[in-house]
């Protein structure tokens, strides 16, 4: 474990006179010091988690894990609420000039972990860091960021194109002062948060404490101890200890022992990912579809998948909880449509157009996974009633998505969800036509292309408010799924264990801020 905490004190001696005169000082003092330590288990908040955490530079990684642990000692410019709508954080207003330039004046009185006051040249070196040095994944949330510097109290940036999910981006970039490095964010992480770091032990544990110098609201608790990568052992014998005031693990058992004691309430909500399958839709013979050319690049191939599928069964395979999807979003994210009818089984239909496509006999594929797998089976057991003979192979996170990179994979299954808040997100990323000029396509593993919605999401991008982008959204997203680019299964629904003497409520986006865990009333 690497301790990060400042030096001690330094001894100074006493007289005998003085020690005599000073007895009773000496007295209260232990007194007080022995009821301070006798408080201090109930000050101190302490957290469980399945996922880990191997670096402290908050750059370095564009996580879920690193974006939900750095984040209590980190600030971006912009934060996003608990619905997941953008909110002044570091910088307290913002404006547009014109559609290409955001103005951002920063919020006064802010100082970092060190007592060093935030400039707006901190927010420069910050916002351009990750585009100087490789290797910072942040990098993927500024990749139309054209110019970035300071104006007295003020940011400007500028982008290469009217992007109105800029403030959603800039909201997983957090701030750092300037000048600071791998090495020494690593060994001492210096932010704006509510906690600053005491200790790390790499992918294990966090021990924070709360910074008395914040801006904001002060925390609950004065210090937190995180332990991170729970194993099943752990996270089970840990509820059963009442080890931990909150937990996040996924697991039916360790939330059914939280439940059955009287220690623990479960807070759910759902997850804004959504688990989709997804087709190499442009070779004209895919890898893993032997001996006939690619069925995918055929619409009538990816809508009989579509329709060979009872997804209230798929979802109930994963998760009991979970909830069947009807579209590529769910109700939290801008661009979702209550309008759109649910998806629904139809075995003959589905059966019918895979004749239509010239293949009555149906064909073989390997889906590959990486997680999900009871879903991938029962999505192969439901497909095989109309022909199409799968074969479920997993692979290890990294070889997964390394063959997606590539584009060398036929038929998969995997999750994607918009962290911003706002379906644009995902339009852009993922469904519309690979082009490195504009950042746009870089998730789009399956080649796919749409004029139309290419079209949406140009549309869209100029219009700062998200009522005014709204329409354009939904166009954008009616369109991938009728096209059948993907096709939708479930979201689920997730889980905090939470001592009962506390309260917390998730935001939309799930991530835990232990700023907000606070004692019931």
């Amino acid at each position: 474990m690497h301790s990060l905490a400042t030096g001690g004190a330094r001894r100074r001696g006493l007289s005998a006179r003085g020690r005599r005169g000073r007895g009773a000082s000496v007295a209260l003092a232990m007194l007080l010091l022995a009821l301070s330590c006798r408080r201090t288990p109930d000050d101190v908040l302490r957290v469980g988690f399945g996922a880990g955490l191997s670096n402290l530079d908050p750059h370095f990684d564009n996580t879920i894990a690193s974006i939900e642990q750095l984040g209590n000692v980190f600030e971006p410019l912009v934060a996003l609420d608990p619905e997941m709508k953008a909110r002044p954080c570091l910088a307290e207003s913002w404006s547009n000039p014109d559609t290409v330039t955001w103005v951002f004046r920063l919020r006064p009185s802010v100082t970092f972990h060190d007592g060093t006051p935030l400039t707006a040249e901190d927010v420069v070196y910050s916002l351009t860091r990750p585009l100087r040095e490789k290797g910072l994944k942040i990098s993927a949330r500024l990749a139309t960021v054209s110019e970035v510097r300071a104006a007295g109290p003020t940011v400007v940036v500028r982008t290469r194109w009217p992007n109105a999910l800029l403030l959603g981006d800039l909201a997983f970039v957090p701030v750092v002062r300037s000048g600071s490095t791998n090495e020494s964010l690593r060994s001492r992480p210096n932010g704006t948060g509510p906690w600053r770091v005491d200790a790390f032990d790499p992918g294990r544990s966090v021990r924070l404490r709360r910074h008395p110098g914040y801006w904001g609201p002060q925390p609950g608790f004065g210090s937190a101890s995180v332990d991170l990568s729970l194993s099943s052992e752990e996270a089970r014998s840990g509820v059963v200890a009442k080890r931990w005031d909150v937990v996040r693990f996924s697991s039916a058992e360790v939330e059914a022992l939280a439940k059955a004691g009287d220690v623990y309430s479960l807070v759910r909500y759902p997850n804004i990912f959504l688990r989709y399958l997804a087709f190499d839709v442009a070779s004209e013979e895919t890898p893993f579809c032997p001996g006939i050319p690619n069925p995918f690049r055929r619409r009538e191939v990816r809508e009989a998948v579509s329709l060979a599928l009872d997804r209230s069964v798929v979802a109930r395979s994963a998760d009991p909880d979970a909830i069947p999807a009807t579209q590529l979003v769910p109700p939290a994210i801008v661009g979702f449509d209550p309008g759109l009818p649910p998806l629904v089984q139809d075995v003959a239909r589905a059966r019918r157009l895979l004749s239509e496509a010239g293949l009555p006999d149906g064909f073989d594929v390997v889906l590959h996974r990486s997680g999900y797998g009871a879903a991938a089976e029962e999505v192969a057991r439901q497909l095989g009633v109309i022909g199409i003979r799968v074969t479920v192979t997993s692979l290890p996170r990294a070889e997964f998505f390394t063959a997606l990179d590539r584009k060398e994979l036929s038929f998969w299954i995997v999750a994607d969800g918009c962290m911003t808040g706002d379906a644009l997100e995902m339009l852009l990323s993922s469904f519309h036509s690979p082009d490195p000029s504009l950042g746009a396509g870089i998730d789009n593993y399956g080649n796919y292309r749409n004029p139309d919605l290419n079209r949406a999401i140009a549309e869209a991008l100029p219009h700062f408010e998200p009522e005014h982008r709204l329409p354009a959204l939904q166009s954008g997203l009616r369109t991938a799924l009728a096209d059948v680019a993907w096709v939708p299964l479930y979201f689920s629904r997730e889980t905090l264990v939470v001592r009962r003497s506390l309260s917390y409520r998730p935001g939309a986006d799930g991530l835990v801020r232990l700023a907000d865990v606070r004692r019931a009333p």
